[in-house]
C-alpha cells in the first residue's frame, strides 16, 4: 500500500513537469541537513531536518542516506519508503504552487545503536511552481555517537601552559573551530568578535590556561540564537583569588553585510597610532603633547549604514586616557569596540621630548650638509663615492640614525603641508 502511494505521487509530479513549457534547470539553492544534537549517546534519539534556502520548491523527491549499522530509523510517513540505508521522500504542493516551501521541509527521527562518527547525506530533484527543475547544492551532516575526544580536546592536552604562579588567571590559548574571530588572541585582550551564518548553531572553544592548574568555565557557545550571542570564558586562578572573563560577541545572521562592524578608517589628527590601523585590530596606543585637551578622531565604518559613537576624546588629563570608538552595525545590534590608550606627556616629559626633536632635526640638517658635500665632490671629480648609494642615500650613517632621520623628515614635511 505504501509503495503504491509513493508511485502515485511520482506520477503526479512528473505529470506536472510534462505540462511545463520550460525544462531547463534554473535558480540556485542549497539543501542542507541539520541535527538537534551533534553529539549523542548510544540509545538516544536524534532529529535530522532537511532544509532548503535561497529558492522555493513546489515538488521534490530525494534520497536521505544514513548508516544502517549505527541508526534505527523511527519516523513513519506515508510519502516515504525505506530501503536499507536510504529513505525515499516524495512531496508536491496540492495547491498548485501557491504553498511552495522554503526553509524546513521535513524531519526524520533516528535512534543511535552503535558508537562512532556517522554521516547523513542527501540527493534528489527539486522543482518550482511551474515545473522547472531547480539547481541546488547538497550539504551533508555529521553526528557523533558516543562522546569521544574531539580534536580540540586533544590539542588542549598538548598545549597546556607552564606558568606556575598560583594567582595567574590568564589564558594561554583561545581558539574556535571556525575562522573569523577578531582581534587575534592576546592574553591581555578580553573582548573578541565573530560573525557566523544561521547554519552555525554551536561553536567549539579551545581555552588553555597559562597556569595548568587554573580552571576554566565556558558558557554560551551552544544553542546559538539568531542575532547577538555572548560566549563567556571565565578563568579562575589556582589559588581561587583571581578571576578573569574573556568574552566573544557572536552575531548569527542570514545577512553578513548588515552585521559588518569594521571600521574602514581610524585616525587621530596630528597623532600616530601604534600599531598602524587595521580593521581587525581593536586596541591601539598613542602619545600627545602636554596641553592637548581635545582630539579630532576620524572613524569611518566599512558599511555606510553602520553608526559610530566616540567617547573619551575630550578633556584629556595628564597621563593615561582611553578613547573608545563603538561601531553599531546596520542591523542595529551587532557592535564592535575599538580602544585607543592615549598618553598625555607631563611637563618634564614634554621638555625632554622637545629636546630630542631638536637633536633629531640637527641630525637631519647635518645629513643634508654631508650629502651636499658628497655631491659637490662627485661633481668636481666626476667620480662616484663608494659611501653613497644608487639614490644618494648615505651608507655611512648608522642604521638607527637613518630610521630616526626619516621619521623626523616625515614629521617636518607634514608640518609644512599643514602650514
Amino acid at each position: 500500500m505504501l509503495k503504491s502511494k509513493v508511485i502515485i505521487l511520482f506520477v503526479v509530479i512528473f505529470s506536472l513537469l510534462a505540462m511545463s513549457t520550460i525544462s531547463l534547470a534554473i535558480e540556485n539553492g542549497t539543501v542542507y541537513l541539520e541535527s538537534n544534537q551533534d553529539v549523542i549517546e548510544k540509545g538516544e534519539e536524534v532529529e535530522i531536518t532537511v532544509n532548503l534556502k535561497d529558492v522555493t520548491t513546489a515538488a521534490c523527491n530525494f534520497f536521505l542516506y544514513f548508516d544502517e549499522d549505527k541508526w534505527d530509523y523511527l519516523s513513519k510517513m506515508d510519502n516515504t519508503n525505506v530501503e536499507k540505508n536510504r529513505i525515499l521522500f516524495v512531496w508536491y504542493d496540492t495547491n498548485g504552487g501557491r504553498s511552495a516551501k522554503q526553509g524546513e521541509l521535513v524531519k526524520f527521527r533516528f535512534k543511535a545503536k552503535e558508537n562512532g562518527l556517522s554521516t547523513f547525506s542527501i540527493e534528489g530533484d527539486f522543482y518550482n511552481s511551474v515545473g522547472q527543475k531547480l539547481k541546488v547544492d547538497f550539504q551533508e551532516k555529521q553526528v557523533q555517537i558516543g562522546k569521544e575526544e574531539t580534536i580540540f580536546q586533544q590539542q588542549e592536552e598538548e598545549e597546556k601552559g607552564d606558568n606556575e604562579q598560583k594567582g595567574n588567571a590568564n589564558l594561554e590559548v583561545l581558539r574556535l573551530d571556525r575562522e573569523g574571530m577578531t582581534p587575534a588572541f592576546d592574553k591581555n585582550i578580553t573582548e573578541y568578535y565573530l560573525t557566523v551564518t544561521n547554519e552555525v548553531k554551536e561553536i567549539e572553544v579551545l581555552a588553555v590556561t597559562s597556569n595548568p592548574e587554573a580552571s576554566v568555565e565556558i558558557t554560551g557557545n551552544t544553542k546559538l540564537k539568531e542575532g547577538l550571542n555572548t560566549i563567556k570564558i571565565q578563568v579562575t586562578s589556582e589559588d581561587q583569588k583571581e578571576k578573569k572573563t574573556y568574552t566573544i560577541q557572536v552575531t548569527r545572521t542570514a545577512n553578513l553585510a548588515l552585521a559588518n562592524t569594521n571600521l574602514e578608517i581610524l585616525a587621530i589628527e596630528n597623532v600616530l597610532l601604534s600599531p598602524p590601523f587595521e580593521p581587525n585590530e581593536t586596541n591601539y596606543a598613542a602619545e600627545v603633547a602636554k596641553g592637548v585637551n581635545d582630539l579630532n578622531v576620524f572613524a569611518v565604518p566599512e558599511n555606510e549604514k553602520a553608526t559610530v559613537q566616540i567617547s573619551g576624546d575630550k578633556n584629556l588629563k595628564e597621563g593615561n586616557n582611553t578613547v573608545t570608538v563603538v561601531v553599531t552595525a546596520a542591523n542595529g545590534f551587532s557592535k564592535k569596540k575599538y580602544q585607543i590608550q592615549v598618553y598625555q606627556r607631563n611637563e618634564e616629559e614634554q621638555k625632554q621630548y622637545e629636546e630630542e626633536q631638536k637633536e633629531q632635526i640637527q641630525k637631519v640638517e647635518q645629513a643634508y650638509q654631508i650629502q651636499e658635500m658628497k655631491e659637490e665632490q662627485n661633481s668636481n671629480t666626476g667620480g662616484n663615492d663608494s659611501k653613497t648609494g644608487k639614490y644618494g642615500v648615505i651608507i655611512g650613517i648608522d642604521a638607527i640614525t637613518i630610521i630616526t632621520v626619516i621619521g623626523v623628515m616625515i614629521k617636518i614635511i607634514s608640518k609644512k603641508k599643514k602650514q
